[in-house]
């Protein structure tokens, strides 16, 4: 009729795709060119009985001349074959994994493979034979001659790419390279107290930090070297300051110091107390035509500054520019500056540091 007519006509595509997969993957008894040859005359019927002859799993089945077989989906079948190849790869490759392990299991078979090698790969060769056998015998819509062409199909798709894997390996050991040695490769190239990206997760997130403001005061520098550059001139001194996620702050420049100067200036900036580990690093430079150059530096942890604010701004009513407001550190390569350290004052409480209440509270007494 008219109405089967156009009813076949919108599943035909379905049922050829279906019929097209059974038949060229599966083995199914009627080829698909003789299942469509009826163009539009087929009858509606025909899907139905097609329908109907689709196999039944039946799961775990002994009647098959098998010990046993799994007649589940083919999805389930591939899947298997992928897990059992994948077991055979760890097999081949247990040297190598077993010979980093710490345990004592490890070690013992490390020890005894490497003393048999030989032995040990032609026995998992024959081992290999044996389970993709087994597997392919158990599974009813897999054979070795499938096997092997996905086999084929799946070493040349890796040689194909090889290249392509090569340079994103090497590009991923690279990177990897570059974050264990990076403190070396900073220190190589100069930039070691240089902070290139600027970005904390804690404020990313809107989180609470015990970052606070303090003041770095810088009395005078002392018995610092020449520059190399200079053979007829006294240095120009200033100082550099880096720490954390702070800009870099600096001096002015103090023309014809020499080897000291007196520099009597400050330098404010945020410390962290939730990394105590974060370096404040000093350079004291002397300033070229076409550039400055070190001549010396001094590295400082948040918790060395934290107990310098101790010794010179914890409770001290007033200031002066003197040795026992200072503190005497030691540069490298050779010379020596007087430092002070002190919290900012601020009217804003969320910013206020935690040691003035107690100065204010000595004030008011």
């Amino acid at each position: 009729s008219s109405i089967g007519s156009s009813i076949w006509a919108g599943a035909r595509p379905f049922a050829q795709a279906a019929l097209a997969h059974v038949s060229s993957r599966r083995g199914c008894i009627l080829s698909s060119q003789a299942a469509m040859g009826g163009e539009e005359e087929f009858p509606v019927a025909w899907v139905a009985n097609e329908t109907q002859a689709v196999h039944i799993r039946r799961g775990l089945v002994y009647d098959s001349g098998w010990p046993f077989r799994l007649d589940i989906p083919v999805e389930y079948q591939d899947w298997i074959i992928v897990a059992v190849c994948a077991f055979i790869v760890f097999l081949w490759c247990s040297p190598c994994v077993c010979s980093k392990l710490q345990n004592g299991c490890s070690r013992g078979f490390t020890r005894w493979v490497y003393t048999k090698l030989h032995v040990f790969y032609w026995a998992l060769l024959y081992l290999t034979l044996v389970i993709i056998m087994f597997t392919i015998g158990v599974l009813p819509d897999w054979t070795v001659d499938e096997f092997t062409v996905y086999l084929e199909a799946f070493t040349v798709w890796i040689l194909e790419n090889m290249q392509k894997a090569i340079t994103c390996f090497c590009i991923v050991f690279g990177v990897m390279l570059a974050l264990k040695f990076r403190e070396r490769i900073s220190f190589i190239a100069g930039m070691e107290h240089i902070t290139v990206f600027r970005f904390s997760m804690w404020k990313f997130l809107g989180l609470h930090t015990k970052q606070r403001p303090v003041e770095l005061f810088i009395w005078k520098v002392e018995g610092l070297q020449s520059a190399g550059t200079k053979l007829l001139k006294a240095n120009d001194v200033f100082i550099e300051g880096h720490l954390g996620h702070n800009e870099p702050m600096r001096t002015r420049v103090h023309n014809n110091a020499g080897t000291g100067c007196v520099i009597r200036e400050s330098l404010q900036f945020n410390i962290d107390e939730a990394y105590p580990s974060t370096q404040l690093t000093l350079l004291v430079k002397d300033q070229g035509v076409m550039g400055s150059n070190e001549l010396a530096r001094l590295l400082l942890t948040t918790r060395e500054l934290c107990g310098i604010e101790d010794q010179t701004g914890k409770r001290r009513a007033s200031f002066e520019y003197s040795e026992d407001s200072f503190v005497l550190l030691a540069l490298a390569p050779r010379g020596s500056i007087w430092v002070a350290l002190a919290p900012v004052e601020d009217f804003d409480d969320s910013e206020r540091a935690p040691l003035m209440s107690d100065d204010a509270l000595m004030l008011a007494c």
